[in-house]
């Protein structure tokens, strides 16, 4: 058994200060006042105004001149994994506002469920992507115990009070002396060419990123994520398909289902924007104005044209803005009004476009007892299409983790090989879109360097009868929860190809640290396996990793695996 944890880079040791103390209560949108507990931040979020205020003082213009400056400045980076060059990177994951981080954990606490601390999880993990030399900033207790563990160099900035860490990295910049960072700035005039590794290029981040160049005295900072246009206006799924205007232009008379469907598609922006021809599945984007009433009847419109066009009866209801499967709503009855008046009501309370998409039957596999849909994910990693597809994980709406999915694999689930090319020439074709004539024209040529496409396999009945379909359903363009299982795969794999891998997230119990949970992973481990723990917040969220033979033993093990860290307390839920 192999622990894949760590960098042991004993040079990067750090002294970190202690926490500082956060908010305990915080106010919901309606005034209501909510207990603040169990979070690895405060509820802090910078006002627009606040925003602005920062920028002003830190770079000497507003917000409104950020994007034409970070286009210029701040230079996606594609790692060329054939070059010598060891190149030195600044690890700093914050969640971000462009997937409503704040609000989806603030609406668990009002709802009394257990939130996941999407901030804390996501700086936490990061640390795990360091590589000797690497530093990474920071500054919650779950991130400390990552670096202190692993050794990697790091800048503990503080400001826990601010949920996000781009916020706490702006009042810390503006601050008199900004001593927290002064750490950051003597390390990277060392490495001037050091590339930041980020969760998404925000707003908030890129003011960050411009002062820090403008301190250091670099023309350019590079970075590990895609340009600003790609960051603010492509990590949504509202791009896979078009209004119900914008679909009736198309005329339907005569069409095979199929081709119907093919020129909807070119209807979208995705299409109109960037020329993305790509597979998807019979669907429509409501967007969402200030009126609920316009909102709901443009949801019904929606659902009008899947029945008059594919004959769909059920549908998806998903919002353009979440992650990790918050808010979707399967199985809408497409004829019911009523229902439908329903979920828009709800739905236009988030502020978000929603897209309604043909109701999915998945085709799937069973591993380990659990029956799993198939999600295929494929990925844009380095500026480059990853080898293979991922099987993602899936408990209902939400997702769990990921496994390698070969095409031996996707074949052995009893799947045509014929699909799993198709969903891999459709990564490379939205990869190439944004290194088309198109995308300079939008201000995002070559600027797509890391992202995940989800795909649906399964039937959806009505025009398309009993066969099997497929087609696009999310473009997470930002880094992703497969990132890890990608990383983890990389230390494994050789010149044979890529070795069998699977991530699977859990939730921790209140005990199990990092280091717990190492050490008993460590010990139910069989020595044939490798295994990396990712991330382990108390009570909040958590990531184990596996190696395997195919995709199923993979899943297998990691289920195994869980269910074992269940049995020693570690596992605040059920496994399963």
């Amino acid at each position: 058994m192999t622990m894949a944890n760590g960098v042991a880079d004993s040079a990067g040791s750090t002294r970190l200060a202690g926490p500082t103390p956060i908010s305990t209560e915080v106010v919901a949108g309606d005034g209501s006042v909510h207990s603040w507990s169990g979070f690895s931040t405060g509820p802090r979020v910078l006002s627009d105004a606040e925003v602005e205020e920062h920028c002003r003082l830190l770079l000497g213009h507003g917000v409104a001149d950020v994007a034409d400056r970070a286009a210029r400045e701040l230079l996606p980076f594609a790692e060329d994994p054939a070059a010598q060059e060891v190149v030195r990177a600044v690890i700093m994951h914050s969640a971000t506002r462009t997937t409503r981080g704040f609000e989806g954990d603030l609406s668990d606490v009002v709802a009394g469920r257990n939130p996941y601390d999407v901030a804390g999880y996501l700086e936490s993990r990061a640390v795990t992507l360091a590589r000797e030399g690497d530093v990474a900033v920071g500054r919650i207790t779950p991130w400390r115990e990552a670096v202190a563990f692993t050794g990697v160099t790091a800048v503990d900035i503080g400001a826990r009070e601010y949920y996000y860490l781009s916020d706490a990295l702006l009042t810390v910049a503006a601050s008199p002396g900004h001593s927290a960072l002064l750490p950051l700035l003597d390390w990277y005039r060392t490495h001037p060419n050091a590339v930041v590794r980020l969760y998404a290029l925000d707003l908030e981040t890129q003011i960050f990123l411009l002062w820090l160049k403008e301190r250091l005295g670099l023309d350019i900072l590079r970075v590990d994520a895609n340009g600003p246009v790609v960051s603010a206006s492509w990590n949504r799924k509202e791009h896979v398909h078009p209004t119900v205007p914008d679909a009736l232009r198309v005329a339907a008379d005569g069409l095979e289902p199929d081709d119907l469907l093919a020129r909807e598609q070119r209807m979208s922006s995705a299409y109109q924007l960037l020329g993305m021809e790509i597979p998807v599945l019979p669907g429509y984007l409501v967007p969402r104005g200030d009126d609920p009433e316009e909102f709901a009847a443009g949801l019904r419109a929606a659902a009008r044209l899947l029945l008059e066009r594919y004959d769909v009866e059920l549908g998806c209801l998903k919002p353009c803005e979440a992650g990790d499967g918050a808010r979707i709503v399967p199985c809408v009855d497409l004829r019911d009004e009523e229902a439908l008046a329903r979920h828009a009501h709800e739905a236009h309370q988030h502020g978000d476009a929603y897209a309604l998409e043909a109701h999915v039957d998945f085709a799937t596999c069973d591993i380990a007892g659990r029956q799993f849909i198939i999600t295929p994910s494929g990925h844009i990693q380095g500026g480059r299409v990853a080898e293979g597809l991922t099987l993602q994980l899936m408990k209902g709406c939400s997702w769990e983790g990921n496994a390698t999915l070969l095409a031996e694999d996707f074949a052995a689930f009893g799947l045509p090989k014929t699909v799993y090319a198709s969903m891999m020439a459709a990564v490379r074709a939205i990869l190439d879109a944004f290194g088309s004539p198109q995308a300079k024209a939008q201000g995002c040529a070559h600027s797509l360097v890391t992202g995940g496409i989800d795909f649906a396999v399964g039937r959806i009945g009505g025009r398309f009868g009993d066969r099997l379909v497929h087609g696009v359903i999310d473009l997470n363009l930002s880094s992703h929860g497969a990132v890890y299982m990608r990383a983890f795969q990389d230390t494994l794999s050789g010149a044979a190809g890529p070795v069998h891998v699977a991530t699977r997230v859990y939730r921790p119990a209140a005990k199990a640290d990092l280091a717990t949970t190492i050490s008993r992973a460590e010990q139910e481990t069989a020595p044939f396996r490798a295994a990396r723990v990712v991330a382990s917040v108390p009570d909040r969220w958590g990531m184990v990793g596996i190696s395997g033979t195919s995709t199923a033993d993979a899943v297998s093990a990691v289920e195994a695996l869980v269910a074992r860290l269940h049995t020693a307390g570690l596992v605040g839920d059920s496994p399963a």
